[in-house]
């Protein structure tokens, strides 16, 4: 066992070429990850290593790089982040965006610290990781479809249930490189920042699964880390957020003045008290959905149980949509908010 597999890392990095189709891993370096720190830092390296200037975000070299840093499949409350990084096509510079889930944790028991996809595919592919093996496989049977059509397919392909594989993924958005697309999973979760998933559509890479496993990820102290993860745990449930989730702060911004009301043409909005996430969690029905050994669980899913729109399903708005599809168009109506904002997860 080395260094690397006693303080949080798998200690290898995937490498997938998508246009010669080759794939291969690489031991990850002790120093790199001293100088690089965290999944972020790892991204970073491989860009700025490997992206030379003059590189456009849709030129095959370009990479996409997804990481992880050493607390991804410990212990630790909500440690299936995924870091996401590429030269995107917002500013064609670097960006990087990160996910909760499942996935950080189900590469890390794959036995990857990282994936560095390069190179752009003939057609339309997934890649399937497993055991510390990895496959391209054919993905022109998803082509067009939503990211939750795409997950629940290739779950059923695959033979797992909801959470026997973690699946991320583009929709038609991304296929059609919409530069502000996103790379979504784990029923909603989305790396959501500097169009990532129109990178993703430029490759022609459908989707990624990572299997779930039973392996342990060493750490250096663990009796420790569990100490520190629990003292993590009961400051985050003092916050607003345990209790009302990141909706929880729609009144407040209101007060303030800071609400984005009709494209911040006014800052008045009288209905703020019936479209928070307050209200969102006394009216509507609300089932937990906690992503990886998160104690938090301030994701959601929602049923909306008035309106119009009663009956409908669908994981509860963060504040960016509940602004987005609410005050800032003129809507007063919050389960109209839901819909729209599933809806748009589903186009990626």
């Amino acid at each position: 066992m080395t260094v690397l597999n006693e303080i949080g890392y798998a200690g290898e990095i995937l490498r997938v070429d998508l246009t010669s189709a080759r794939i291969w891993s690489e031991s990850l370096d002790e120093e790199a990850v001293k100088k690089w720190i965290g999944g972020m830092g790892l991204g970073a390296k491989y860009l700025y290593e490997e992206v030379p200037p003059g590189v456009e975000w849709s030129d095959p070299e370009n990479r996409l790089i997804w990481t992880t840093g050493p607390l991804a499949g410990t212990g630790v409350s909500g440690a299936g982040t995924i870091n996401i990084m590429a030269k995107g096509p917002m500013t064609n510079l670097a960006g990087s965006s990160q996910a909760n889930g499942f996935f950080g944790a189900y590469m890390k028991f794959c036995a990857f610290d990282g994936i560095v996809f390069q190179g752009k595919s003939p057609h339309l592919v997934y890649l399937l990781i497993r055991d510390g093996k990895a496959e391209i496989r054919d993905a022109r049977h998803l082509s067009g479809k939503t990211v939750a059509e795409t997950e629940k397919l290739l779950k059923e392909e695959l033979g797992v249930n909801r959470y026997g594989a973690s699946v991320f993924g583009i929709g038609p958005a991304g296929e059609n490189r919409v530069r502000h697309a996103c790379i979504i999973g784990d029923g909603g979760h989305a790396a959501a920042h500097n169009g990532l998933g129109a990178v993703m559509g430029s490759k022609n890479l459908k989707a990624v699964a990572a299997f779930k496993s039973s392996k342990q990820i060493g750490v250096y102290d663990p009796d420790l880390l569990k100490v520190k993860g629990e003292e993590m745990v009961a400051l985050a449930k003092t916050q607003g957020r345990y209790k009302w989730g990141t909706g929880g702060g729609f009144s407040n911004l209101h007060k303030s003045g800071s609400l984005p009301v009709k494209n911040y043409t006014t800052n008045l909005f009288p209905e703020h008290e019936k479209m928070n996430g307050q209200y969102m969690r006394t009216h509507f029905k609300i089932r937990s959905r906690p992503c990886y050994k998160c104690a938090v669980a301030h994701v959601k899913e929602v049923t909306v149980t008035e309106g119009p729109y009663a009956g409908f399903v669908g994981e509860e708005p963060e504040y960016e949509q509940m602004a987005a599809f609410g005050p800032q168009i003129g809507n007063t109506d919050l389960g109209a908010v839901v819909m729209l904002a599933n809806e748009v997860d589903a186009l990626g």
